[in-house]
């Protein structure tokens, strides 16, 4: 099953030299990696398909090796890999060029987030299975 999101985009404008999107995910070893790519440019979206809400957006779009994509988690498995890693990438927040968080703020925010889907994954299962048991 995939989580990722299919966007349609109303407009699209230019974005500022320096914004990247920041992502994590958790290598193997289960050490937190992070990933910081390009801001192309600002689109204008709104959520489509099952379940989606009736509202606008502004989400950056950055480049992946199939063209311009719009910036967001990308779930490539349910659940967790061998020894427990988590191999989906999380998005955690756009860096501002003038800002410059620096990386300990992003290993924080990666560690979080990881902790987070683990627990969500950890009660979908528990709820899961008191279905099957009822």
């Amino acid at each position: 099953m995939s989580g990722n999101k299919t966007w349609k985009i109303l407009q699209i404008v230019p974005a500022q030299s320096g914004w990247k999107a920041v992502h994590c995910d958790q290598s193997a070893d289960r050490e937190i990696k992070i990933y910081n790519r390009a801001i192309i440019c600002w689109a204008l979206v709104q959520p489509m398909g099952e379940g989606a809400v009736d509202q606008t957006e502004v989400r950056g779009m950055e480049q992946n090796l199939h063209g311009l994509i719009v910036v967001d988690d990308v779930i490539q498995k349910e659940g967790a890999g061998e020894n427990e890693t988590d191999r989906n990438q999380y998005f955690l927040g756009y860096n501002d060029p003038d800002a410059h968080k620096e990386s300990d703020y992003w290993m924080k925010q990666g560690h979080e987030r990881i902790r987070m889907e683990k627990e969500k994954r950890s009660t979908q299962e528990g709820q899961a299975a008191l279905r099957i048991a009822i």
